[in-house]
């Protein structure tokens, strides 16, 4: 088998404009303010400082930071400093947030769901295996190369 070719045809299916439109969408709910958001809504009551957001999103603090302040423009999250510690800075999600981040989860599912179900049970099923086995080596891989590129640059 030719996986170069493979991937060739992979990355021509992911860029074709007239379909573009579906990873577009996916990315839209993956960065950004919604991912922000997201992450502020699964962990609703826990103590979160910006640095644990830039964490989870692998974003600068500085970017962080403006994605807040738009957030908080827009009543989304609160900021107010720690009682144990008054140099820290707790984010938290707020009730508008909350329905927010609840509507888009919601309408963000019954998109993938419309998109599977036009699949059918019996390509769906393996279609979501194979992507998250495809993450997981990607993920993996991706890793393993950040590695060699270290040892590499360590050379020099």
């Amino acid at each position: 088998m030719d996986y170069n070719q493979l991937a060739e045809t992979f990355i021509l299916a992911a860029k074709n404009p007239s379909k573009s439109r579906v990873v577009r969408r996916f990315n839209t709910y993956s960065h950004g303010e919604h991912q922000v958001i997201f992450y502020l809504f699964k962990n609703t009551g826990k103590p979160i400082v910006p640095s644990d957001i830039a964490r989870y999103t692998t974003t600068s603090t500085a970017r962080i930071a403006t994605i807040l302040n738009n957030l908080e423009d827009k009543k989304m999250i609160t900021r107010e400093i720690s009682r144990e510690d008054r140099r820290k800075i707790l984010v938290g999600i707020t009730d508008k947030g909350k329905k927010y981040a609840e509507n888009a989860q919601s309408e963000f599912v019954g998109h993938i769901a419309s998109i599977l179900q036009a699949m059918g049970e019996e390509k769906a099923i393996p279609f979501v295996e194979n992507f998250k086995l495809f993450l997981e080596l990607g993920a993996e891989l991706g890793e393993q190369i950040e590695v060699q590129d270290d040892t590499d640059e360590s050379k020099n």
